[in-house]
């Protein structure tokens, strides 16, 4: 019997809408895959820019130590008649200031309190945040010469409660030393039952350092120190 050479019009339907589904999955499977393609290229540009913001983080980290080297080295250059008295232009203070918001206004102040501030950007302490508060003070940083694309800015205040000599009249926060009781081996550590004590004999004076450094894209650190002499 002849096979006839026209396909019945029922079959040839079928197979036309066969080809038309499988064209249908197709085109899903071609969008599922760049869904995915573009889901991948975004987390990959966010992981960049994750580790591009740590890295410029601890660049400006790094040039903290530079500025807090620099206020070390001032304070250790200066005289005992320059470090007693306040040098405003120099960003010192020999005076310690407990509500000073060295970082800027804090979101969770008082409104109806005063700030105390560091004029960190040369623009009188015109900052956002402050929220209709008073500025009271505000305290010229110390200078440094840019580092790169950071630039560094330093505040050193003497933890003391007035100007002048750090003695008997004037409370100034000291180290705490052990005592030279005991014997050698023993200075300098702590065992129970040893004769070693903690006193308040030392006669170096903290100071606070403050550091700011501003480097690429907008990114800022702050270090905070605390040394004696």
């Amino acid at each position: 019997m002849a096979r006839s050479k026209f396909m019945h019009p029922v079959m040839a339907g079928a197979r036309r809408v066969q080809r038309g589904i499988s064209l249908v999955f197709a085109l899903m499977g071609l969008v599922v895959l760049t869904l995915g393609a573009v889901a991948l290229l975004r987390s990959i540009d966010t992981g960049l820019m994750v580790l591009g913001n740590l890295g410029f983080k601890q660049d400006t980290l790094a040039a903290a130590s530079v500025g807090t080297e620099s206020a070390i080295n001032w304070i250790q250059g200066s005289t005992i008649d320059t470090l007693t008295k306040t040098q405003a232009a120099l960003g010192y203070s020999a005076v310690a200031m407990a509500n000073l918001e060295a970082a800027g206004p804090r979101a969770d102040a008082d409104p109806t309190s005063k700030a105390v501030l560091v004029d960190w950007l040369g623009n009188d302490c015109n900052v956002p945040g402050l929220k209709g508060r008073e500025v009271t003070v505000c305290n010229l940083p110390g200078f440094l010469p840019d580092v790169g694309q950071n630039k560094i800015r330093y505040y050193i205040t003497r933890l003391c409660a007035n100007e002048g000599l750090p003695d008997s009249l004037n409370d100034c926060v000291k180290p705490v030393v052990l005592s030279t009781t005991g014997t050698t081996s023993q200075r300098g550590a702590l065992g129970y039952g040893s004769s070693v004590r903690f006193t308040d004999i030392s006669p170096g004076t903290y100071f606070r350092i403050i550091t700011r450094v501003e480097g690429v894209r907008g990114t800022v650190s702050y270090t905070e120190t605390l040394v004696h002499f």
